[in-house]
């Protein structure tokens, strides 16, 4: 493969990740909304990022 299409292939990847991240992040969200609304706008945030990472990473680990 030539570094052009290489560098397009990388770019499909990353738009890949990047909506798969998004995915999740919306359903955690979604899904968490109601049990967490005791927690501040912020610590929901950090919530939802920790454990979006925690799926991301645990996928890695699974498709390895």
């Amino acid at each position: 493969m030539d570094h052009e299409g290489h560098r397009e292939s990388a770019s499909v990847d990353d738009a890949y990740h990047s909506s798969r991240k998004e995915t999740i992040r919306a359903d955690l969200a979604r899904r968490l909304k109601k049990i967490c609304s005791h927690l501040s706008e912020r610590d929901f945030e950090d919530l939802v990022d920790v454990m979006t990472e925690n799926k991301l990473r645990g996928d890695r680990r699974t498709t390895i």
